[in-house]
């Protein structure tokens, strides 16, 4: 009889609490877990959307819930009632991850609103620091910030995650000498400079993502990002470190188990 390997499937960054998988989420996680995906993180981009990754997850323990403000949605003052409703979350709900939460000064151009994302970055950071939580971080076009925001709060390195990383090689050695993760995604398939990252990060501080339901064209197709790509990923990841599937499978899982901190 043949022996099938089913790899080990995790997305660390997909975008569940949108309306596209949100309003169809059990077709789609039947199909993902029969894929063989065992995690997928559930960011979160502000309030309303922190509460559905917290009812996906009651729904499939496979689901792991982000909750958090994205530096697109910080807008407007972070109030104390806003903080409050956060800290109730974390209170209600242990197992979270602080996502998607940073700075973003490339696609935000207002000045105006850079104070107002530091203010929210360093609140979910301090949550970190406080609760021992995971943070998964957006800085596109303010890595500088980031890392030396992040300097100021005692995270452990394996509880930083860099979703898709797109900055200057310079601070992208400086992350990987402290230690932080990378989230690996569908753009190394489109000939993307996020080729460079997978290159330059060890294998032991990667982890996949998908970013859905953000659009890849693959293959000169228009793919929607979901779990459904990460063996593709993978696939990717194990050619450019030289490394069998199923071993760099087993690998990132380890890896994954380390950023959730599970024993």
């Amino acid at each position: 009889m043949f022996q099938v390997y089913l790899m080990k499937l995790h997305d660390v960054h997909c975008h569940l609490p949108k309306n596209y998988f949100y309003m169809d989420i059990e077709n789609y996680m039947e199909r993902w877990i029969s894929e063989g995906l065992e995690v997928v993180i559930s960011v979160a981009t502000k309030y309303k959307e922190s509460l559905r990754s917290i009812e996906l997850h009651s729904k499939f323990n496979q689901i792991v819930p982000g909750i958090g403000v994205h530096p697109w949605s910080a807008k407007r003052k972070l109030t104390e009632e806003i903080k409050e409703n956060f800290e109730l979350l974390i209170l209600d709900n242990k197992n979270v991850v602080l996502g998607e939460i940073g700075l973003d000064c490339h696609f935000i151009d207002k000045e105006e609103y850079y104070p107002i994302q530091e203010e929210y970055f360093k609140f979910f950071l301090g949550l970190s620091e406080k609760h021992g939580i995971p943070v998964n971080i957006h800085g596109k076009g303010a890595e500088g910030v980031v890392a030396e925001t992040l300097t100021s709060f005692k995270i452990p390195p394996n509880n930083v995650l860099m979703h898709w990383y797109s900055g200057p090689k310079k601070i992208l050695s400086q992350f990987i000498d402290r230690g932080y993760f990378f989230s690996i995604n569908p753009s190394v398939l489109t000939g993307s400079s996020h080729i460079e990252v997978l290159k330059a990060t060890p294998k032991d501080q990667i982890l996949t993502e998908s970013d859905g339901n953000v659009k890849y064209t693959i293959d000169d197709e228009r793919i929607i990002g979901s779990p459904a790509l990460i063996p593709r990923v993978l696939e990717k990841i194990s050619e450019w470190k030289q490394i069998e599937n199923e071993e760099i499978s087993d690998i990132l899982h380890s890896n994954l188990k380390r950023y959730l901190n599970i024993e």
